[in-house]
């Protein structure tokens, strides 16, 4: 029986390969020379691209990335913010070689603090991603993101 790894699994085990990749500049402490060239080309296309929307926005990214499931059948559980305090983390296929990685929060302080928010600043790729793909992120993210 095969088993399938959780998007966390997925995302950790491409960290420690140097194949998570940074939307944003922060970059992951592992990569690879595929990862700093992908990592490159995004950001001279999408130079102002942050990755951070704030609770009203994240709402609405939300919505719309379930819409892209449903669109291109994504056999996926809808995304949303998590039920408790803490945070969601999902993997959404681009491609066949790239991943974006979704982070879904709603942390609770105490005393009314809270935060929530969607952060969307890596991604998750294959040994054989290319400019291509990442193409079809930026495609992907002026359909649904902005």
């Amino acid at each position: 029986m095969k088993t399938t790894k959780s998007d966390w699994a997925v995302i950790s085990e491409a960290k420690e390969k140097g194949m998570l990749v940074s939307m944003n500049g922060i970059v992951p402490v592992n990569r690879t020379e595929l990862n700093k060239r992908l990592s490159k080309y995004f950001r001279e296309r999408l130079p102002s691209y942050s990755g951070i929307f704030d609770e009203f926005e994240g709402e609405d990214i939300l919505y719309n990335i379930n819409v892209y499931l449903k669109e291109n059948r994504i056999n996926k559980a809808s995304l949303d913010f998590p039920l408790g305090s803490g945070d969601n983390i999902y993997l959404i296929p681009i491609t066949e070689n790239l991943q974006l990685e979704v982070i879904a929060v709603d942390e609770y302080y105490g005393n009314g603090e809270y935060e929530k928010y969607v952060a969307i600043e890596h991604f998750v790729i294959t040994e054989d991603a290319t400019e291509k793909d990442v193409n079809r992120l930026i495609e992907f993210i002026k359909m649904y993101l902005v």
